[in-house]
């Protein structure tokens, strides 16, 4: 990912987006799934796998599939909620690849696999469809339990495979890091105005390095995009594909490039939704992330006031009830309010508005939230926020999903888990696998320095996205931003769906990357606030998407929807 693109666990839920608890469907799979570890060493691989050679025993490995969809659906009955159809075909299996791509002798690691075999005829059936759901960290098993009927029409023709990356959900062995105490987090301001926060943050981000270390350091080298790039290579010969087709969301935009950069000759149809720069470093990302996130809020509020005093409680002025908004972020800063459903504090409450930037359909509950703090009954902005502590959204590509408490299905934000539903180890992996793909660095000192022009981005967004400068301070193992090098230019053309109200993935990162590959690829435009595009909604981009996977037509350059 080079520049990280996402947001550090306590403060994205997820920005450039990722995390959080899988609707009904994301239901802990691991009964299904029981890995076998591997052992540790060594440094990661530079150089591409291809067919044959010493990695041949990987790519001719047979895939044995089981049936796991009665035990999600046995997992989904607890919830009290109906199991949907779909979860009875599907099948869970493993993979084997190597720790290092340049001595295999080192050890292996088994990525978990879950598959909906196409429903259409033998003749109809075009081969496999691998997606990725975004993240980094987000379990494609969990996803695709959680979104499979989302797939639908393309699962008529392809079997929809998506598998737990290296390091991630069921896959093993997986990162895992204990988690600093709640006392400590709770000291901390996610949002740092001064050089004491500032610092505070920077200690904690050192401490959860050092708990990672002790409870994962010997994985930590090996979970970097390149080599999941890689994984997927030897998931595509082992499911006997000549040609990867490939469906990424936001983190799988980066995971997807990667793959067009490194099998060029092995890319089928390539379909990259809310789409990542790889041009920018972790700093510029962020800042970007600020701006967007403040136009897709400033969105909110014209809408709102627009819409008069009687649905919208900032009332009928934009330029007022900005003001105002800025306001209770800072009155938050200076103290918090408890509520039933948790503590809303000036963090929570970042969270919130966040988390409802995902999508205009998300816009009526925090209407509502505003609302009811205006009444002094901040739980529903908690809810907002994914529970209490900042628990909130995360997963950024995971389609047409639900944000915890807001009761909005299909809302387009990224796919989450309902809060303890399935936690598995999305941030530790989210963080492992971010400073893995980045050699940036930084200190107290550059928050220092960089807070005023973020502050200026976005007085609401800006703090806190300066913060998440500091996800890798203390981190124990080197990065590199290979995963920003993607050019492919022998590699066929992909589809990228940039959508122009993206805050999580700015619009521009669709035009830069289709420059960075250079190979032709089309940009489609959707015309709309929120991240992602695909099952969102809009029939425009889901006919152009379905066209290019199932026929292989791609929409002319240029072509705009919504």
């Amino acid at each position: 990912m080079g520049a990280n693109h996402h947001i550090s666990p306590e403060g994205r839920r997820r920005c450039a987006g990722r995390r959080a608890a899988l609707v009904v469907a994301v239901l802990p799979v691991a009964g299904a799934l029981a890995l076998t570890a591997a052992s540790p060493a060594g440094a990661p691989a530079k150089r591409p796998a291809a067919d044959g050679g010493a990695l041949g025993s990987y790519y001719d490995q047979s895939v044995d599939w089981t049936d796991c969809g009665r035990k999600v659906a046995e997992a989904a009955k607890k919830t009290g909620r109906k199991p949907p159809g779909y979860l009875k075909r599907l099948q869970c299996s493993r993979v084997r690849v190597p720790r290092d791509y340049a001595a295999t002798g080192r050890g292996d690691l088994r990525l978990a696999v879950a598959r909906l075999p196409a429903t259409g005829g033998k003749s109809d059936r075009i081969g496999s469809l691998v997606l990725n759901f975004g993240g980094p960290g987000e379990s494609g098993v969990e996803g695709l339990a959680g979104l499979g009927a989302k797939f639908t029409k393309l699962n008529e023709r392809y079997d929809i495979v998506a598998p737990d990356p290296r390091g991630v959900g069921d896959s093993t062995p997986a990162v895992r890091c204990a988690s600093p105490t709640a006392r400590q987090a709770k000291s901390l301001d996610r949002s740092p105005d001064d050089r004491t926060e500032i610092d505070r943050l920077a200690a904690y981000r050192e401490l959860q390095a050092k708990l990672c270390e002790e409870d994962s350091g010997r994985l930590l080298p090996w979970v970097g995009t390149g080599d999941s790039a890689r994984d997927l290579d030897v998931l595509r010969g082992a499911l006997g594909e000549d040609k990867l087709t490939y469906m990424g969301f936001s983190y799988g935009t980066t995971l997807g490039a990667n793959y067009l950069h490194l099998f060029p000759r092995k890319t089928g149809r390539v379909v990259l939704d809310g789409v990542e720069n790889p041009m920018k470093n972790s700093e510029q990302t962020y800042l970007a992330n600020a701006h967007a996130f403040q136009r897709a809020l400033d969105d909110f509020t014209k809408d709102c006031t627009e819409r008069g005093a009687s649905e919208c409680p900032l009332g009928g002025d934009a330029a007022r009830a900005r003001k105002e908004t800025r306001q209770l972020f800072n009155l938050l800063d200076e103290r918090e309010i408890d509520t039933r459903a948790g503590e809303l504090d000036q963090s929570t409450f970042v969270d919130a508005l966040k988390n409802a930037m995902y999508s205009e359909k998300l816009w009526p509950d925090l209407r509502h939230a505003l609302s009811a703090l205006g009444d002094g009954n901040g739980a529903p902005m908690v809810r907002l926020a994914g529970g209490s502590g900042g628990a909130g959204v995360r997963g950024a590509g995971e389609p047409g999903a639900e944000v915890p408490g807001a009761g909005v299905p299909g809302a387009g934000a990224p796919a989450a888990v309902l809060a303890g539903a399935a936690e598995g180890n999305a941030d530790a992996a989210f963080t492992a696998v971010t400073c893995r793909d980045t050699a940036d660095r930084y200190t107290a000192a550059d928050v220092e320095r960089a807070k005023g022009e973020f502050t200026r981005a976005s007085p609401v967004f800006g703090t806190f996205m300066a913060g998440q400068m500091l996800t890798c301070t203390g981190w124990p193992v080197p990065g590199d931003n290979d995963s920003r090098r993607v050019r492919a230019t022998k590699a066929p053309a992909a589809l990228l769906v940039a959508t122009t109200g993206d805050p999580a993935t700015p619009y521009k990162g669709g035009a830069d990357m289709a420059k960075e590959l250079d190979n032709d690829s089309v940009v489609l435009t959707f015309e709309s606030v929120g991240h992602t595009g695909y099952l969102t909604g809009d029939a425009c981009v889901d006919g152009n998407v379905d066209d290019f996977l199932l026929d292989g037509k791609r929409p002319k350059k240029g072509t705009r929807c919504g």
